[in-house]
């Protein structure tokens, strides 16, 4: 690591404070050849299982995916109430189509 160094010059001419951090050696190349540094290990080694506490109703359930947030009952719910929701949707465009349709002839 190099270092960076920042030179302030407050209102007093005489005094200089220095604020220093380090940056890492990282430059634009390494990004462009990025397929050649070496590859991050995978989410989860197969069959691994963890703990996760639902987001909904706050049981703990088993599952093999860090993505899942909720247990297999609320997410069958909440897949539900979405869908519900999207048909709605999806009439009311078709109603609102076909009164453009009506408003047109």
């Amino acid at each position: 690591m190099r270092q960076f160094t920042l030179l302030r010059l407050p209102r007093i001419r005489n005094l200089q404070i220095v604020h220093t951090h380090e940056v890492p050696d990282v430059n634009h190349c390494d990004f462009h050849y990025s397929h050649l540094l070496p590859k991050k290990p995978g989410i989860l080694p197969l069959e691994e299982t963890m703990t996760k506490k639902c987001r909904r109703c706050g049981a703990e359930f088993v599952t093999r995916s860090r993505i899942r947030k909720r247990c297999d009952s609320c997410q069958t719910l909440v897949s539900a109430e979405k869908q519900k929701k999207a048909n709605e949707r999806l009439k009311a465009r078709r109603a609102a189509r076909r009164l453009c349709l009506v408003k047109a002839c």
